[in-house]
């Protein structure tokens, strides 16, 4: 598949620009220079030509250690892109704009140039300032007011229509890669900041996708990359760690929280990364109250177990104390992890199959009848049950004197199905109703 990657510095409007072409409010859009830090990409189709568009950071002469990692990352990107839209501003011409210009002509990439902020007629008068540039044919656009966008596209059309002529084709179908999957799994990976929901994504995709450091707060977008394994398509989207919200300061935490929060409404599947070197926290039982209340499937990762085993941490003891903690979650099956080592890697890959499949799966009503039995030992009087539907499992029962059952049985009946048929990892939902 081929990569479109927008570059430039900061602030010049390259996530609103990736906003417009990909039609959605995917990438947080702010005043503060800076804000996108990783790689943010959109699967679209231009011309009957399915692309990767990339959002990627400002590039920039900044020595800060999250803005050199994050430059790093650009380097990849533009090595890794079949055709680079560089974005300059109208008011801003300046010497990182003439850095990333020789970084283009050096790569040797296909590219589209494009001057942003131009809204009107007097503010084609610094247009010809950025020749200094020794560039071809820059295309003034106003992201803001759309104006250009369509001669944009037409660009890219053309652009991506000469360089598949000369793609080489790729052969596909390994048992661990990206996109060769037949089943789509959307898996959530959320947290509180710092306890390596980043390293995990990178770990699983093997590669640097999200930026990492020891800086809680990182990663502010929502960050997503799709691969495959044993035959199911899995989309890991890597979510802003979740703070508390009487310690959202700023727009850009609220804008983070809001987009880890549809996150998982639009999950199947939800891993909650806890530190296993710090226990679990209320902040943690806050996120499992979040899934569960999403009626989202959940496995809980504990991180950092390496560290965690040389401090002696029994796992029956940890295992023990999580659930103690927030009895809400015993459903989720508890895998320790090492987004460092790699440990548990393939177990959890292999959990989150095993989530999607309890998440789907019917149960005959003949198999809930055999059931039945157990209920009226506790004087129920059911008359009829059944799975009304799945994703998540919803049982409902019909019974007799219904005013007379609480919360205690409706748990029962719940427990019950649970140690008949495997449901580790899903909510079940049960509804009495009077006969």
């Amino acid at each position: 598949m081929l990569t479109v990657a927008i570059i430039g510095k900061p602030n010049v409007g390259k996530s609103s620009l990736f906003n417009r072409i990909i039609k959605k409010r995917k990438a947080i859009i702010s005043d503060e220079p800076g804000v996108t830090r990783d790689i943010n990409y959109e699967t679209i189709c231009v011309d009957g030509i399915v692309i990767r568009i990339a959002d990627s950071a400002g590039i920039s002469r900044s020595g800060e250690e999250i803005r050199l990692l994050g430059q790093r990352m650009n380097h990849r990107l533009i090595n890794e892109a079949s055709l680079i839209l560089f974005l300059c501003e109208i008011d801003s011409l300046s010497s990182e704009d003439f850095d990333i210009a020789e970084l283009i002509r050096k790569s040797g990439k296909p590219y589209i140039w494009l001057i942003n902020k131009v809204d009107s007629e007097k503010k084609m008068n610094g247009f010809y300032d950025f020749f200094d540039l020794a560039l071809e044919s820059p295309l003034p656009i106003s992201v803001r007011q759309g104006k250009n966008i369509d001669e944009l596209m037409r660009s890219m059309g053309k652009k991506l229509q000469q360089i598949t002529l000369h793609e080489p084709f790729e052969p596909t179908g390994e048992k661990m890669g990206r996109h060769t999957g037949n089943k789509h799994i959307r898996v959530a990976i959320v947290g509180r900041p710092n306890v390596g929901k980043s390293s995990l994504l990178n770990l699983l995709v093997n590669s640097e996708r999200s930026l990492v450091t020891p800086t809680p707060g990182t990663t502010r977008d929502s960050v997503d990359e799709t691969i495959s394994f044993e035959g199911y398509e899995m989309k890991l989207v890597d979510t802003a760690g979740v703070r508390k919200r009487s310690r959202i300061r700023e727009n850009l935490d609220f804008y983070s929280l809001v987009r880890t929060e549809n996150a998982v409404r639009e999950s199947t599947i939800c891993v909650l990364i806890t530190d296993a070197t710090t226990g679990i926290t209320m902040q943690d039982k806050k996120i499992a109250s979040l899934i569960r209340k999403e009626k989202k499937g959940m496995i809980i990762a504990a991180n950092k177990w390496d560290i965690a085993q040389e401090h002696n941490v029994e796992q029956k003891e940890f295992i023990r104390n999580l659930y103690d903690f927030f009895p809400h979650a015993v459903y989720a099956g508890v895998i320790p992890l090492s987004a460092k080592t790699g440990y548990n890697k393939i177990k959890l890959l292999k959990n989150i199959i095993k989530v999607y499949n309890n998440y789907h799966m019917y149960i005959k009503t003949a198999e809930l009848n055999a059931l039945m039995r157990a209920f009226e030992l506790r004087g129920a009087h059911i008359k009829y049950g059944y799975q009304k539907s799945s994703a998540p499992p919803v049982f409902e029962f019909f019974v007799g004197h219904i005013e007379t059952y609480d919360r205690n049985f409706k748990k029962f009946i719940t427990n019950s199905i649970r140690k008949s048929f495997d449901f580790t990892g899903v909510p079940i939902e049960v509804i009495l109703r009077k006969n």
